[in-house]
């Protein structure tokens, strides 16, 4: 076991991170008879399949890395960036719902099926490169895009079969547009029902939108990119949603055209198959429910939930047998997101839970409709436990009870559960264990938990700092390992936008190398969750609206200042880092606060959000003709002149999603200015870095920049 007495940037790049090495993407078998996950031998980041037998425990490897890879192309690159996966090797699978012994296991170089009864692969050379692969419940069919187009391949004849093309270069059939992948967390663009009967898929038209151009200059010759990507205030991608039988047929859309423009936020068949689609206008304030019947070509209104700032969105829908459909809302008296049943048939709404606490996932619904269960936040805004629900009574049971982070998946049979969870104290755990058996016997999957003292890592502080209003800010405080009178010097690592949370009772924070690296060098690091941070309920999160660069300045200092007055340090020496949203709080620190923050480090920074997509930034700011003061109170560009501390910009010339056009316009902003700074471009990185090499060297020119400034 490696111990972390004395970090380096080889420890910081490196891949899984200590006690990080976890079964991921687990998924229990259609018939419950099975458990399969991803995980990576030791010391690797390429993941390898395995499988627990329920009924004899028994763990085997079912598929290794020794599998062709081949070349990745660019459609799957950046499929990859919006899905944030830094794993190589097996990183998804699929089972056949009917014929459950099948998996679908995609490559770059192949698409491979394998039989985990026999262990036989059958190989399919001819479906490389396509996208989004979906194995029929029966196994008999693949269902793909390729070329922009919608096909199906039949394993028994080896046949392709294109179930609807694509009219136009810049016209995708059956895959989810960017901001649905990036914004909205749909990755998939057709759903098939269970029966094979109908296949609903979106159909996206970018012509409207004008290419932004990146080049890859590291290539000889140098290789161009378009992206149709949609800046704020600019037209969207057209899309609409279609139906046809599986067999071949006449296309039936489905419109929507009385709402006006609206993103399409997630799709999935009904028991009774009709098709439930989530739509959301563009301003983001009306979600609407609909429902189709492409037997009776019906379109019909469920709900609609409106706000007047922003509608959160849920995939969380579950059909229950008395025709009703749970899922969560923040539309309650509490402003929290709770379970609620609507009734699909009169509008009645029954709210199940309700509190000053979060409902964060619904993780499975019994057969009969009776009780749920759930992650939620119940015990403390940073912890999650999992839940049973009874929902007639709305009593909770509580199933997990170790402090921390829990996350759990459950059979469709509602017999096992496997619980997922760790703390600041000890990385993540994986347990298997029977929920029938009230003292059943719990199966460890993949390594054993290590604890941060047998690591050589200090638990950063928990603090908490009650505002004027009564607001509590939650932060971290990793305090220097030398123990001595010296007033210390303070970095801040910083995030600040919505929905994300730094500060939970998760081992996360203590395997934060980079953290864990400046305390072991005499530097005091805070991690603080502004308001306008996530999974503290609706009024907390909104204080953000139309005012980025404002409210999260405030509460990073408030919370500072407390630091100052409780720690010994040194507020003279103040740094900060972050990366994307944590690259604009920055260069906001550095120009809006320059008395305070004397040294910054910003990756892949927005210095401008006119220059963010769509969905993102109109969800919060409005756009430019309503809110022209807001957009130039968070432009960092207009506050250039204000900066006087040591700046350090590092930059990917390919980030698809904060274009390098941001830091190149800081860049001309500053040189007008005249005022000194440094930039570390990547050539090859996206938004995400990736690979070790790149790792590295951010984390050495971040940790030599603070050393030589602070």
């Amino acid at each position: 076991m490696k111990l972390y007495s004395h970090i380096t940037c080889n420890d910081i790049a490196s891949i899984p991170q200590a006690g990080m090495r976890i079964p991921v993407g687990m998924k229990f078998s259609p018939d419950n008879k099975s458990l399969v996950y991803l995980l990576s031998p030791e010391g690797s980041s390429h993941l390898e399949l395995w499988a627990v037998n329920l009924s004899t425990k028994e763990i085997v490897k079912l598929a290794g890395t020794s599998l062709d890879q081949g070349t990745r192309t660019l459609d799957d690159e950046l499929r990859r960036e919006r899905q944030r996966i830094p794993w190589e090797g097996i990183t998804t699978c699929q089972f056949a719902d009917e014929v459950p012994q099948y998996l679908l296991l995609p490559y770059s170089s192949s698409v491979h099926v394998l039989n985990v009864s026999t262990g036989e692969h059958d190989v399919i050379d001819s479906l490389a490169g396509v996208q989004d692969p979906y194995l029929s419940p029966d196994a008999r069919a693949i269902v793909y895009v390729r070329d922009h187009s919608l096909c199906l391949f039949n394993r028994q004849t080896r046949q392709e079969r294109c179930l609807m093309e694509s009219p136009h270069p810049r016209i995708t059939v059956g895959l989810a547009e960017y901001v649905a992948q990036e914004e909205f967390d749909r990755a998939h663009g057709f759903v098939v029902t269970p029966d094979m009967k109908w296949i609903a898929f979106e159909e996206v038209d970018t012509r409207a939108i004008a290419d932004y151009v990146i080049t890859d200059s590291s290539t000889d010759p140098p290789r161009s990119e378009h992206h149709p990507y949609p800046f704020v205030g600019k037209p969207n991608a057209v899309t609409r949603l279609g139906i046809m039988p599986l067999a071949g047929g006449e296309v039936d859309w489905i419109s929507w055209d009385e709402f006006g423009e609206c993103y399409i936020i997630d799709m999935l068949w009904a028991p009774s198959q009709d098709l439930v689609v989530q739509i959301i206008t563009r301003d983001q304030k009306n979600l609407i429910v609909l429902r189709y019947n492409p037997n009776e070509k019906t379109r019909r209104v469920l709900w609609t939930e409106t706000a007047p700032d922003w509608v959160n969105t849920t995939h969380a829908l579950f059909f229950l047998p008395s025709q009703e459909i749970l899922t969560t809302s923040e539309k309650n008296p509490d402003g929290f997101r709770h379970l609620v049943i609507r009734n699909l048939d009169n509008g009645a709404v029954r709210w199940i839970t309700k509190g000053p606490w979060m409902v964060t996932a619904i993780l499975a619904v019994t057969e009969d409709g009776k009780s749920a269960i759930i992650q939620a936040t119940k015990e403390s805004p940073l912890e999650r436990h999992i839940y049973r629900v009874d929902l007639n009574s709305s009593d909770l049971s509580r199933l997990t009870f170790s402090p921390g982070i829990h996350q759990a998946l459950v059979s469709s049979d509602f017999r096992w559960m496997v619980d997922q969870y760790s703390s600041l104290t000890m990385s993540p755990a994986t347990e298997l264990f029977d929920l029938r058996e009230n003292e059943s016997e719990k199966i460890r999957i993949g390594p054993n938990p290590v604890n941060a003292e047998t690591l050589g890592l200090k638990e950063p502080d928990i603090i908490t700092l009650d505002l004027a209003d009564g607001t509590r800010l939650y932060g971290a405080v990793y305090t220097p390992y030398v123990s001595d009178s010296a007033k210390h010097p303070v970095i801040v690592s910083v995030y600040g936008g919505p929905h994300a949370q730094l500060v939970t009772n998760a081992w996360h924070l203590s395997v934060d190398l980079s953290a864990q690296y400046f305390a072991q060098h005499g530097y005091l690091v805070l991690k603080v969750d502004n308001r306008g941070s996530a999974n503290r309920g609706k009024e907390f999160e909104r204080t953000l609206y139309r005012q980025f660069g404002t409210i999260e300045l405030e509460d990073q200092l408030a919370v500072l200042e407390w630091v100052h007055q409780h720690y010994p340090t040194d507020p003279e020496r103040v740094g900060i880092y972050g990366w994307s949203y944590g690259g604009f709080m920055t260069l906001s620190a550095l120009m809006k606060a320059p008395d305070v923050f004397k040294v910054g480090v910003a990756g892949a920074p927005v210095t401008d959000f006119r220059y963010y997509d769509t969905a993102y930034t109109e969800r919060y700011m409005g756009s430019d003709e309503t809110n022209h003061a807001g957009y130039e109170q968070a432009s960092v560009i207009n506050f250039a002149s204000q900066m006087e501390g040591k700046l350090l910009i590092i930059h990917g010339l390919l980030d698809e999603n904060v274009h390098f056009r941001h830091t190149a316009l800081l860049t001309d902003a500053l040189v007008k200015q005249h005022k000194d700074f440094s930039l570390f471009a990547l050539p090859k990185t996206r938004h995400m870095p990736r690979g070790f090499d790149v790792q590295y060297m951010i984390a050495l020119n971040r940790t030599r920049f603070f050393h030589n400034y602070l």
